[in-house]
């Protein structure tokens, strides 16, 4: 009889394959590729891991990952690979706490991805800044790194949607499907606890 350990393993297997499973979904196959008539997007909109706390003698802009964030996003980026292991472009916010987590999903990717940066994903930009930078961007699999609440205003904006009752903890990131006729879907959400676990 199997112990409740073994049991409890087996359960976190199933989970994380079914998560990588259906986040699979969000690449075409090679063939697909190669297709001259118009194709989907898959955009990941990602949020900074954990940042040090506002304070007065450090601007907004300059704030860091604490170390544990660093740890975190290390992890989680590593499990980001696995679910969308064929992304093409990361582009970040330009603030450090942004910028750092960017270069760690980089490091997820073995640094095959160089970072970008855009004022469209810094803190208070209007959220149709989004779909012209995806739109600006000539890739189809992109990681966008930014701030709440502008990455879920942003979600909301892609969708047609006005009221959408999410928000992105630090580390977590949508799955955003975007058709060839300017519609969108939200294919996932995964939190950092579950990014983690698949690393």
């Amino acid at each position: 009889m199997a112990t409740h350990r073994e049991n409890e393993k087996s359960s976190r297997s199933r989970r994380r394959t079914r998560a990588a499973r259906r986040a699979s979904d969000e690449t075409t196959s090679p063939h697909d590729e190669d297709r001259d008539e118009p194709r989907d997007r898959f955009v990941v909109l990602l949020r900074h891991g954990l940042a040090e706390e506002r304070g007065p003698d450090k601007a907004d802009e300059e704030r860091s990952l604490t170390a544990e964030g660093h740890d975190r996003m290390k992890q989680i980026a590593r499990g980001l690979e696995t679910v969308f292991p064929r992304a093409e472009a990361i582009c970040s916010s330009p603030l450090v706490r942004a910028m750092q987590t960017a270069l760690w999903v980089s490091k997820g990717y073995r640094s095959r991805i160089e970072v970008q940066t855009s004022g469209a994903l810094s803190p208070g930009s209007d959220p149709s800044e989004l779909r012209s930078l995806i739109d600006s961007m000539p890739v189809r699999r992109i990681i966008l790194v930014g701030h709440e609440p502008n990455l879920t205003q942003g979600l909301m904006a892609l969708l047609g949607m006005r009221d959408l009752h999410l928000e992105l903890k630090k580390g977590g990131c949508y799955g955003v499907r975007m058709y060839a006729d300017g519609s969108a879907s939200l294919e996932w959400l995964l939190s950092p606890r579950v990014l983690r676990r698949m690393a």
